[in-house]
């Protein structure tokens, strides 16, 4: 049998950051990078481009040790969620370092370059992988680096590259590929070479391989193997997917559960949502968390959500259902209601439980721009939580203008909290983003709140935090402050001082290394605005100490909303 692939209709198939061709603007390795007078340069793991916004990056690596870069690339928070975050690690990666030769020899040289290969394939980044392996001749017989080719073709369902790889390494392949010969074997029609592979696969007995083993013998079937229930066991205890199991996966028209993607990096994200056999429900899991690190675009979300399929009672009864559903199946619904609704005071409740929703994952942004074309008239906004909330959608749009006139409905509330904080954090969005800033009226707001006893502080000394880091204040501003009791830290925070004043130093002695390090390590695979105060703070430094004036100013801004 020949295996044929499920037709794809899809368009989360044509995701712009992970297939598109290669083109000229997008090379980012140069020749000259590689070659020094028609010979080799002796590091490797120099490779990069070199233009002016990569040099920042060049001498970040001189005179440390091996060990010193190891513990660094091992720190790079590759599956963060943070859109700034995935830019700042793929800058790093692509740029040029220089590596000191006393104290890096020819087989750390390698480890380092397959550390950033790793770090390129864990963040998504196939096609720089295939520019480091197309411009040196060194690579070719790198296995690691072959691997991580093969493995990249076979996520992007280019599995005839994937095979054509190891055409002429047939006679001489190590046992690193030897699940990616099965299957090529099968892809290939050669079933009595594959029958052969899996028997020595079966003779090594290693813990995993009888799900792979069984199902390669169902691709050579003619069973529906979809349909296998000694096959879906098998799959259930598998904690973890590799490229070839969910390459071979979507050959049997198989989806994985949500257990074994929940913590994939972006490659097998990127997978998973292009994939016509997994679950909707998966697929809009994996579309939340690209669209927030900004691999994919709102419109592919949208799509994502209309892939969910709903009873025509469902989607009328939406307001009424969503909240007994988990957010994988409630938003989608929402959404596609919201799409359908003729009457706008519905549409608006609609709206309104979209963004709550949203705002628990930190994606109200993202579902803002999402909806920005299906608002209806807002005149009939009454509740002061609705209207702060749309205030806030606006503010995340930068419709600085619209965001300020919802919050012009509540004069009456001139004391109120929520609506001092939301006046707060707008007028600092302004000020981030060059619009008109009024500090007259800042400075009136928060001697409000320094009178109020019932605040939540928390929020309030990140908001406070994101004004001391940026504006320069009056000295009346100044006295507000310093006489509050905004930013006293608890507890729980003094045992992260030590990182705080190293971070400050390091941050100040532009010690590029030393200070993402730290950043590296405070920022995690978290949300930013999940961290704690402190946490927080750290990271904003130093971003801002070392000139990382558009990171500094758009993780800012992300703590307003």
């Amino acid at each position: 049998m020949s295996i044929k692939l499920k037709k794809i209709n899809f368009l989360l198939l044509l995701i712009i950051f992970f297939i598109r061709p290669l083109n000229s603007n997008q090379i980012i390795f140069e020749k000259k990078d590689l070659l020094n007078n028609g010979q080799n340069l002796q590091n490797l793991s120099e490779i990069g481009k070199e233009d002016l916004e990569s040099q920042m990056w060049n001498q970040i690596f001189i005179n440390k040790s091996f060990q010193d870069i190891e513990i660094f690339l091992s720190n790079l928070p590759n599956k963060s969620s943070n859109e700034v975050v995935q830019k700042l690690i793929f800058k790093f990666l692509s740029s040029k370092k220089i590596i000191s030769k006393n104290l890096i020899n020819s087989d750390q040289d390698k480890t380092i370059l397959e550390l950033y290969v790793q770090q390129l394939f864990e963040t998504g980044r196939i096609n720089e992988i295939e520019l480091y392996y197309s411009q040196s001749p060194e690579l070719k017989n790198n296995e690691f680096i072959l691997k991580k080719m093969i493995e990249g073709n076979l996520l992007r369902n280019r599995h005839s590259e994937a095979c054509k790889i190891l055409e002429n390494k047939t006679n001489n392949t190590p046992k690193l590929f030897g699940k990616i010969i099965i299957i090529c074997d099968i892809l290939n029609n050669r079933y009595e070479q594959a029958k052969l592979g899996l028997s020595l696969l079966k003779e090594q007995n290693k813990p995993g391989d009888i799900f792979f083993i069984d199902l390669a013998y169902s691709l050579m079937s003619e069973e529906n193997i979809s349909e296998s229930d000694n096959l879906k066991k098998n799959l259930e205890q598998i904690k973890t997917l590799n490229p070839i199991i969910m390459s071979s996966l979507q050959f049997a028209d198989i989806s994985p559960s949500y257990e074994q993607i929940e913590n994939l990096n972006t490659s097998g994200l990127l997978f998973i949502l292009s994939n016509p056999s997994v679950d909707t429900d998966l697929k809009v899991f994996c579309s939340e968390i690209l669209v927030k690190q900004g691999r994919i675009g709102v419109d592919v979300l949208s799509e994502a959500y209309q892939l969910a399929r709903f009873k025509n009672s469902e989607i009328e009864n939406a307001l009424r259902l969503y909240k007994t559903l988990s957010p994988a199946k409630a938003r989608p619904l929402l959404y596609q209601s919201i799409l359908r609704e003729s009457n706008d005071e519905l549409k608006l409740k609609k709206i309104l439980a979209l963004l709550k929703s949203s705002a628990n994952d930190n994606l109200i942004r993202q579902i803002s721009l999402l909806i920005a074309d299906f608002l209806p008239p807002l005149e009939i906004l009454e509740k002061k939580e609705d209207i702060l909330l749309i205030s806030k959608m606006f503010q995340s749009r930068r419709d600085f203008f619209k965001a300020e006139a919802m919050l012009g409905k509540l004069m009456n509330l001139n004391d109120d909290p929520e609506l001092l904080f939301r006046g707060i954090s707008l007028e600092i969005a302004k000020y981030l983003n060059n619009q008109n800033f009024d500090s007259e009226a800042l400075e009136t707001k928060l001697i409000r709140v320094s009178e109020i006893e019932k605040i939540d502080l928390e929020k309030f000394r990140k908001i406070i935090m994101v004004l001391t880091l940026n504006i320069n204040f009056s000295q009346n501003l100044f006295n507000v402050l310093s006489e509050s009791n905004f930013l006293t830290m608890g507890n729980n925070e003094k045992n992260n001082l030590q990182n705080l004043f190293l971070a400050e130093r390091f941050s100040k002695e532009d010690n590029l290394f030393n200070s993402l390090i730290i950043f590296f390590k405070v920022i995690g695979n978290k949300d930013f605005e999940d961290l704690s105060l402190l946490e927080n703070y750290k990271a904003l430094m130093i971003l801002r100490n070392l000139g990382f004036e558009q990171e500094f100013k758009a993780l800012s801004e992300s703590i307003l909303l």
